[in-house]
């Protein structure tokens, strides 16, 4: 494990135990961050090579346009944990923070505007919120477990209502197709089999089974496999999470996520599927390196979930997603984010499917998060080096 690394890991716990208030197991994340100093560590560098790119012969570099995040204090530039990334209808920045249980807005210029909602039990009060959306009409809705379905804001932010629907597993994505319908990423198990999976469907506002499926990614495990190493199952449930986006038109783009095929889809609002792009990639393995820092992270994050230490020890996946995000960029192209690559690299294609040109934003991370949206790309890390997160901006 690189020294880069381990100093990753490291601010991860730091960046947990500095936050949240409420943690009563310090104690074991104490130990894991000894472990972390300890295991390991030498000056192997952290490269990750990609055997074939398929880009264009020019590739346009991004500029920064701003970045918000500052380490310490009660300052409304502070992030504890980013969750979700977007925009209103009339360009507003909304970011939804996990363990801060809010969502701040900011100009697009990074001015703090104001925030809404705060964590807590009360109604429009959130507790480990998993995502967020707006309604053509111009309603926030936000995903929230403790709420078994949505925290909706009107357009003014006001509070407005609690959609309640799903005893467990509530959706954790949601893409706004038109005011009364939607598609929505939920998780859940079938008791009669030893299946688990994730679904993307179109559901009609407001009713809990979805009225067409278009996506399912299942995955069968054993008792005896789930017993020796629950790994597989652990990282498919809680990380394994599809999305959508869509465009003016009310078509959906998805990507799977997959270590060996790089494939987008598009729907239309009724389902019926418009656009199928693969290309052929060499699959991306995991250096040493990000494989010891994903185990560290991973246990970091059952510490925070499950008050201790896990009983196992954690085998990442060994291969890189071929694809992180997909979505209408600036250009009213579709963007998609290379997962095999530590930089920010999309690969740009018109709606039907040709590629017109190559994008770069050259800063690494192996925990990159995005939003793409039609002013820019919006960025952060799960796990930041500085042990503190930022957002940037970038277009």
């Amino acid at each position: 494990m690189s020294k880069q690394n381990c100093i990753r890991a490291v601010s991860g716990v730091i960046m947990y135990l500095r936050y949240d208030k409420h943690n009563n197991y310090r104690v074991y994340c104490i130990i894991l961050l000894c472990v972390a100093l300890i295991c390991g560590c030498d000056d192997t560098a952290y490269i990750t090579t990609e055997s074939n790119y398929n880009t264009l012969q020019e590739v346009d570099t991004l500029q920064m346009q701003f970045q918000i995040g500052e380490e310490l204090g009660d300052s409304t530039n502070t992030f504890y944990s980013i969750v979700d990334v977007d925009l209103d209808n009339t360009g507003r920045l909304f970011v939804l923070d996990g363990f801060d249980a809010s969502v701040r807005t900011f100009d697009l210029q990074g001015n703090f505007l104001q925030q809404v909602t705060r964590r807590g039990a009360g109604p429009g009060e959130l507790l480990r919120p998993r995502s967020l959306s707006f309604m053509p009409d111009g309603r926030l809705v936000i995903s929230a477990p403790s709420k078994q379905g949505f925290v909706v804001f009107d357009d003014s932010l006001h509070f407005l209502e609690e959609i309640r629907l799903w005893n467990e597993n509530s959706p954790y994505d949601l893409t706004a197709i038109s005011d009364n319908r939607i598609a929505l990423s939920r998780y859940d198990e079938d008791p009669s089999s030893d299946y688990i999976r994730h679904t993307v469907g179109l559901y009609s506002w407001g009713e809990p089974t979805w009225d067409t499926i278009l996506w399912k990614d299942s995955l069968e495990i054993e008792a005896s496999d789930e017993s020796r190493d629950p790994s597989k199952s652990w990282i498919f449930c809680l990380f394994n999470l599809l999305e959508t986006s869509t465009d003016n038109s009310g078509n959906i783009y998805f990507a799977p996520l997959d270590q060996f095929e790089y494939r987008v889809i598009a729907w239309d609002s009724t389902g019926n599927e418009i656009l199928n792009l693969t290309r052929d990639f060499a699959p991306v393995e995991k250096t040493q390196g990000e494989i010891n820092s994903e185990v560290v992270y991973m246990n970091s994050y059952y510490s925070s979930r499950a008050g201790q230490l896990p009983s196992f020890e954690f085998h990442p996946l060994p291969f890189k997603y071929m694809i992180e995000d997909v979505g209408i960029g600036p250009d009213e192209n579709i963007w998609v984010r290379r997962g095999t690559r530590t930089d920010l690299f999309f690969d740009i294609y018109d709606r039907n499917g040709n590629l017109v040109r190559n994008a770069v934003y050259p800063l690494d991370s192996w925990t990159w998060e995005t939003e793409i949206t039609q002013y820019g790309i919006f960025a952060w890390e799960l796990d930041p080096l500085e042990g503190y997160q930022k957002l940037y901006f970038v277009r």
